[in-house]
């Protein structure tokens, strides 16, 4: 008798491979969101990676859509408790529209709070597909970016 856990199927998202960042980083700070993200899209299972500071999107990798995301419910909630938020199948969260101006109809969503100055979400190709390693190097990633970002 053997046990095969079923693989979820990789969703095919609706976005173009995109790489956008703001210009009023410093060069180190272009280097770091460069280097970081590469490192999210390419060693986990992400399919796109948004970092939100201050009031606006600062970088959009990955897969990417013209559409301007507004923080919601979800993010805030992150904020508030001040913890890392993991949707594993947004199909059974409320409120997972909120992801939908990244990329529409994402199976799954991290959100990690960047202080009380934004986000790193990041957008999964499928259901479970990030693993307890994948979110400890986003959470200490976005650690980095606290202070890597704090002149912005």
């Amino acid at each position: 008798f053997e046990i095969s856990p079923v693989v979820p199927k990789k969703i095919n998202l609706k976005g173009k491979e995109g790489f956008e960042i703001i210009d009023e980083l410093t060069n180190e700070q272009k280097f770091e969101l460069a280097w970081g993200s590469n490192m999210i899209l390419s060693a986990t299972a992400a399919s796109t990676i948004l970092i939100y500071l201050d009031g606006k999107t600062i970088v959009k990798r990955g897969l990417i859509s013209n559409l301007t995301f507004e923080p919601g419910p979800i993010c805030l909630k992150s904020t508030q408790q001040k913890r890392f938020i993991s949707l594993v199948n947004t199909a059974l969260f409320p409120g997972k529209e909120e992801f939908d101006s990244i990329i529409q109809g994402l199976p799954s969503v991290l959100v990690y709070p960047l202080a009380n100055r934004g986000w790193t979400i990041v957008g999964g190709w499928t259901i479970r597909c990030f693993t307890k390693s994948d979110e400890k190097w986003i959470s200490g990633w976005s650690e980095k970016l606290k202070l890597e970002l704090a002149t912005i």
